[in-house]
């Protein structure tokens, strides 16, 4: 449930769900709209009708179940907490939060919530995912009628500075000559395919992911779930497929392993060659150093925001088109003459 405010009949309006269709009731003054949203949600407070934030989860989790493992185990560590080596429960930041009931769950909740995080030195990065999984969860509560309003819909995420990322395609070949020839493969595969370094995309990939006749692979990826379409460059697309026929032989699922098994920890790897080869890099970098050449090169950026994944051309071009200065040059030395007084070869020149 929720109030708006209906500017072209200067009228406020109650809306909420009712048998899966939406209803509204209109008032002529806001306190009048918010009296009546009170006494609905007052109306839905018996606990024995109400879901825990607990059993909405499992809910949400059992009709969406191509969520991907990774994003279901850390809701499941944040909401249960889990159990370490020596079999002792280690408490979830929102462990608090899973026995309450979803519809009252309130901003000292959240507020909480963000003060456990921080008591583990937690960052406002992963704070904001925390928050958004909830949400997220409480959303399609109320898309499928099991709650009747998002408690958290409402508060905004906490501010982030974004991180200032300097490592060029320089650094990156410096780098590759330093890391051993297992992580070496593993970064030319991240590049090549825009992946985000770590066990979700890069070191989940498979070979069956690989479409070898039409030259692309296909990436669930960790961020959103959704599947993204990558175009192979014919280079990377010759040396992946002679060493997915080795891997064939031998039984090896991975795309990315060492001596065939699977790739659970390389930041050590990864810190010594980056002492060796004198630059300072995250893993995550070579992502934003593959788009940012795309783009430098002249790739279109609807283009780049395919290769990346991402949901809109917006996002693309808010993160990594102010990157590629030449991008815009490139552009103008595209364009043809249109007075027929100088030829393309005088343009060229004349550019």
């Amino acid at each position: 449930m929720s109030v708006h405010h209906a500017a072209s009949r200067d009228l406020w309006f109650a809306k909420w769900k009712e048998d899966g269709r939406e209803k509204r009731k209109y008032f002529k003054t806001e306190g009048e709209a918010l009296a009546f949203d009170d006494e609905r949600k007052a109306s839905f407070q018996d606990g024995d009708q109400m879901l825990t934030l607990g059993e909405l989860t499992m809910l949400y989790f059992k009709s969406n179940p191509d969520k991907h493992h990774e994003t279901k185990r850390h809701i499941v560590h944040f909401l249960a907490g889990y159990e370490d080596r020596k079999g002792r429960h280690v408490a979830g930041a929102g462990e608090f939060l899973r026995d309450k009931y979803a519809e009252r769950l309130t901003r000292q909740d959240l507020e909480r919530m963000r003060e456990e995080c921080r008591l583990r030195g937690t960052g406002n990065n992963t704070i904001n995912k925390h928050q958004a999984y909830i949400r997220a969860i409480l959303a399609w509560g109320v898309e499928q009628d099991l709650i009747h309003y998002n408690p958290w819909r409402d508060y905004k995420r906490l501010k982030t500075a974004r991180p200032m990322i300097t490592a060029t395609v320089s650094d990156l070949r410096r780098l590759y000559m330093e890391l051993p020839p297992y992580l070496q493969w593993a970064v030319k595969t991240a590049f090549f395919l825009a992946l985000r370094p770590g066990q979700v995309e890069l070191f989940r990939l498979k070979w069956t992911a690989f479409n070898w006749r039409r030259g692309f692979v296909t990436v669930r990826q960790g961020k959103s779930g959704k599947i993204k379409t990558v175009l192979l460059h014919p280079a990377y697309g010759e040396e992946a497929l002679e060493r997915y026929r080795e891997d064939s032989q031998k039984g090896i699922e991975y795309v990315c392993h060492r001596n065939g098994q699977h790739i659970s920890n390389f930041r050590t790897a990864w810190n010594s060659a980056c002492r060796r080869a004198g630059v300072k890099m995250r893993p995550y970098d070579i992502r934003h150093i593959a788009a940012t050449e795309m783009l430098a090169r002249g790739a279109d950026l609807a283009a780049v925001s395919a290769q990346l994944g991402h949901s809109s051309v917006t996002t693309t071009g808010a993160f990594y088109a102010h990157v590629a200065p030449g991008s815009q040059l490139h552009a103008a030395r595209m364009m043809p003459m249109i007075d027929g007084e100088m030829s393309d070869t005088d343009f060229n020149n004349y550019a």
